[in-house]
C-alpha cells in the first residue's frame, strides 16, 4: 500500500564525482542545500551563495553578470545607509561594514573568489524564490537587498514571465561563454510568502516553475530538480515545517538534499560523502565538548 505520493526524479545528465565542484546561487533554500553538499563533498568543493541570499531571478542574473563580466561597476553599487553603515545593492548585509573601504574590500575579495569558483565549477545550482523585485526609484536598478532603507527609495514590482525568460537567455549564454563545461540545475524554493497572500504566493511560484521549464527546454545543458514538488507532495505534513509553518524544517531540507545527492552523486562520491559527513559530525561533537 502506498501511503504517500513519491515524486519521480527526471532523467538528467548531471553526475557529480569526487573531483566535481559546485556553486549555488539563490534563496535561503539554496543556502541550506549548499551547506548540505559542503558537509559531504568538502567546503573547498562547494561555494554557497557568494553574494548572500538572493530571492528573485533578476538579482541572481545580475550576480552572474558580475562574475562573468569584469567591466561590471561593482564598486558603484556601494552606498552609505541611513544608519551610517556602508552596504552594496548587489549583496546582503554579510558584506556591510562601518567604513566604505572595508565594505569594498569584502566585496572585492568575495567577487574574486566567486569568479574563480564559477570558472572551475562543474555545476551551478540556482534556486528561484519569488518574482517580486525592488527597483531603486532613482535609476531602476533591481536590488538584492533593501538593507532597511526607506520604502520611498524603491519601486516594488512583479516581473512578467516573458521578461524573465529573455533576461535568462542572455544570462545562460554569458555563463556558457565563461565556463564551457558548466551545467546548470534550477530549483524553486518551497518557502511560501505569507506577506502577499497564499494565492498570490502560488501564482508567483507558478511563474517561476514556468521560467525554469522554458529554460530547461531551450538549453540542453540545464536541468530541473523538483524540490518544490517534493516538499508539497512527499512532505505535505506540517511536521516538516518550522514553527512559522512557512519554512521547510531542518529534517525536510535534509530529506530533499539527500534526494538531490542520490540524483547526482556517482557511486564513488557517495562513498566519500559518507566518510566526509562522519568526520564533520565528529568535529561538531568535539566543538560541543570544548
Amino acid at each position: 500500500m502506498e501511503l504517500f505520493t513519491q515524486i519521480p526524479l527526471p532523467r538528467h545528465f548531471i553526475t557529480l564525482t569526487p573531483e566535481s565542484r559546485v556553486l549555488t546561487l539563490g534563496s535561503c533554500f539554496s543556502q541550506h542545500v549548499g551547506e548540505h553538499l559542503q558537509k559531504r563533498m568538502g567546503e573547498e568543493k562547494v561555494t554557497v551563495n557568494p553574494f548572500g541570499v538572493l530571492y528573485n531571478p533578476v538579482s541572481i542574473a545580475q550576480a552572474i553578470e558580475v562574475l562573468t563580466d569584469e567591466r561590471f561597476d561593482v564598486a558603484g553599487k556601494v552606498f552609505k545607509g541611513q544608519e551610517g553603515v556602508y552596504h552594496s545593492w548587489l549583496h546582503t548585509n554579510r558584506f556591510s561594514a562601518t567604513t566604505e573601504s572595508e565594505c569594498r574590500e569584502k566585496i572585492e575579495k568575495g567577487v574574486c573568489a566567486a569568479r574563480h569558483a564559477l570558472l572551475t565549477a562543474d555545476l551551478l545550482c540556482v534556486t528561484f524564490g519569488t518574482v517580486r523585485c525592488y527597483r531603486l526609484a532613482e535609476d531602476d536598478f533591481v536590488v538584492a537587498n533593501c538593507h532597511k532603507e526607506p520604502s520611498r527609495c524603491f519601486v516594488e514590482e512583479e516581473y512578467e514571465l516573458q521578461k524573465l525568460i529573455e533576461r535568462w537567455r542572455i544570462t545562460l549564454s554569458a555563463l556558457r561563454g565563461y565556463n564551457s563545461k558548466l551545467k546548470v540545475c534550477f530549483t524553486v524554493s518551497p518557502y511560501r510568502y505569507k506577506k502577499y497572500g497564499y494565492h498570490v504566493s502560488q501564482l508567483h511560484k507558478a511563474r517561476l516553475l514556468l521560467l525554469a521549464d522554458a529554460l530547461v527546454k531551450e538549453f540542453p545543458w540545464t536541468a530541473y530538480f523538483p524540490a518544490y514538488e517534493i516538499m508539497l507532495d512527499e512532505l505535505r505534513d506540517y511536521r516538516f515545517y518550522n514553527p512559522d509553518m512557512l519554512h521547510p524544517s531542518e529534517q525536510a531540507v535534509d530529506i530533499i538534499s539527500s534526494r538531490f545527492a542520490d540524483w547526482t552523486f556517482s557511486p564513488e562520491l557517495h562513498a566519500i560523502a559518507k566518510e566526509n559527513f562522519k568526520r564533520w559530525k565528529q568535529s561538531q561533537h568535539r566543538e560541543m565538548v570544548k
